[in-house]
């Protein structure tokens, strides 16, 4: 865990009287009735979110934060893109766009997210050889097996997977519906026997509405083709390394609908719809890897 550090340099006046040592110089003093300003405090082992993921529920998709706001913010972490245009996913310090064609892109660091979730990966600890049949059953193994529940946790998984469920989302256009509409627009890909990492965050549920309370998985392969919003996994033997976030910073937009947004839009419940969604049977999948451009 990450231990900051705030170091203050002083300038230090030359020593003009010979074998006269001055007294240390003292801070001019505040003008009556006005206090110092306190010192920067600076904010280590941070998640650093852009916006709050229920005005993503109600449809703000625009004018978000610029993506290499996103990048100075942290190397790992999960969103998407101005209009819902992809799944983003932040990893060893890159933006890639998981496209709604099923292709993998690396971002355009020119664009802007409506909402991203990110820290600077600095392993906490780790868990050799987890294994997991379902999504659920690794959810509820990391229930167990991680320490302090009410962190937030960024969380990689490394390994081959046997079986993944992937899912995007279109680009919008205005007037936007709210996303419990959109994601039933999501085309979904399964793939099997693909080497990547699982990119999760797990968040306390005291957060909320403010980002998916529980897991929230992001997954690219190795070779940066294969990527997006996780459904359904199964893998065997997997690294699993873990960071606690001990600070929680939120960048609020400034656009119009964000201003215009009502919290009793939106639920905990629907964020769970929208965000930890798993598969089931009914869930038809809308092309398969060969079909892939």
């Amino acid at each position: 865990m990450r231990i900051g550090l705030l170091v203050l340099f002083t300038g230090i006046a030359p020593l003009f009287a010979l074998g006269c040592t001055p007294p240390p110089p003292q801070p001019p003093s505040p003008p009556v009735g006005k206090q110092p300003a306190p010192a920067a405090v600076m904010v280590e082992d941070a998640l650093v979110q852009f916006s709050l993921v229920a005005a993503l529920a109600v449809g703000d998709y625009e004018q978000g934060a610029p993506l290499r706001d996103v990048l100075a913010a942290g190397d790992f972490g999960v969103g998407t893109f101005n209009r819902l245009d992809g799944e983003m996913i932040v990893l060893d310090g890159a933006i890639y766009q998981a496209l709604a064609d099923g292709s993998v892109r690396t971002a355009d660091l020119e664009g802007g997210t409506p909402f991203a979730a990110v820290t600077f990966f600095n392993e906490d600890g780790r868990i050799e050889d987890v294994s997991a049949a379902t999504l659920d059953d690794l959810d509820e193994q990391l229930d167990r097996k991680l320490p302090r529940q009410n962190l937030p946790c960024a969380i990689r998984i490394d390994g081959d997977f046997a079986e993944l469920t992937l899912r995007s989302v279109p680009s919008q256009s205005p007037p936007f519906r709210p996303l419990v509409e959109m994601v039933k627009q999501q085309v979904t890909w399964r793939h099997q026997n693909v080497r990547g990492s699982l990119i999760g965050l797990r968040c306390p549920s005291w957060i909320g509405t403010l980002n998916v309370a529980g897991y929230h998985w992001h997954f690219l392969s190795d070779d940066h083709e294969i990527g997006g919003h996780v459904l359904a996994c199964q893998f065997e033997s997997g690294l699993l390394r873990y960071d606690e976030c001990t600070s929680l910073v939120i960048h609020l937009p400034q656009s119009d609908a964000f201003d215009k947004f009502d919290t009793r839009e939106i639920n905990k419940q629907d964020i769970d719809d929208i965000e930890r969604q798993r598969t089931t049977s009914e869930i038809e999948l809308q092309s398969t890897p060969s079909e892939r451009p």
